[in-house]
């Protein structure tokens, strides 16, 4: 009966596991097998060892710390220096959960506090989207994340909030100078990039270059979401000491 508390784990396992591709949520499947393998082959490494088998537990240990730390096992490849399987950013703020698609350059995004707290913003109606504006206008990255939504998939929503609404066109007229653009740490820089802990400098720059081509100011992007994702850059190459 001793085989029942670890089949019932690996049961409840591989139900998570399927779980998360069903939903789509492809990163955190690769995160979590990661630290799956990574876990086993470890135990596994003190198990051998335990046993006097000291070879086979340090080739099975550096494994293992391998997949844990580098996010490779040889030709198997974790996540690790890669671009998400979803092949997307993440950028947060107070109001704003976005999410900014490589490929297409489209931003998507859901609220994540106030009034409109869990609504997917393509679901707002224009009267919501103006409400949501003067709700988010006291915080200025929220406020500039907004716009880059509004301004890729509002288009026009400047005239429209001015007549239909009575908003001053100037008030929307900023470049997101107000907004702090700081990047919280390590985890985030990766998240803005789309890609897993452990990216190789190449890789840094790589995604740097891809999205910017879609966000930089000058080819009508959102000069926000450009500065987030220099700040990425800059702090992920200086902890890899490329700067």
């Amino acid at each position: 009966m001793t085989w029942l508390l670890p089949a019932g784990a690996l049961a409840l396992l591989l139900f998570y596991l399927g779980t998360l591709f069903m939903r789509g949520e492809i990163r955190q499947l690769v995160r979590t097998l990661r630290w799956v393998v990574g876990g086993v082959m470890v135990a596994g490494a003190a198990l051998l060892g335990a046993r006097g088998q000291l070879f086979l537990a340090g080739l099975l240990g550096a494994g293992g710390v391998g997949v844990l730390v580098r996010g490779r096992l040889g030709p198997i490849d974790f996540g690790a220096g890669f671009s998400s399987p979803d092949n997307a950013s993440t950028v947060t703020s107070r109001f704003f959960n976005m999410r900014l698609d490589h490929e297409t350059g489209q931003v998507s995004g859901t609220v994540r506090a106030g009034h409109f707290s869990g609504r997917a913003l393509a679901q707002l109606s224009a009267e919501e989207c103006w409400a949501l504006y003067d709700e988010v206008g006291d915080d200025p990255d929220s406020l500039a994340l907004y716009e880059s939504w509004l301004d890729s998939s509002r288009a026009g929503w400047r005239d429209y909030f001015a007549a239909e609404f009575g908003m001053d066109p100037g008030e929307a007229e900023h470049d997101g100078s107000r907004a702090t653009a700081g990047v919280s740490g390590v985890e985030e820089a990766y998240e803005i990039l789309g890609l897993e802990p452990g990216a190789t400098p190449a890789a840094i720059k790589a995604a740097h270059r891809k999205l910017m081509k879609s966000v930089h100011p000058d080819a009508g992007g959102s000069a926000f979401l450009a500065a987030k994702i220099n700040q990425a850059k800059d702090l992920l190459l200086k902890k890899a000491g490329k700067v």
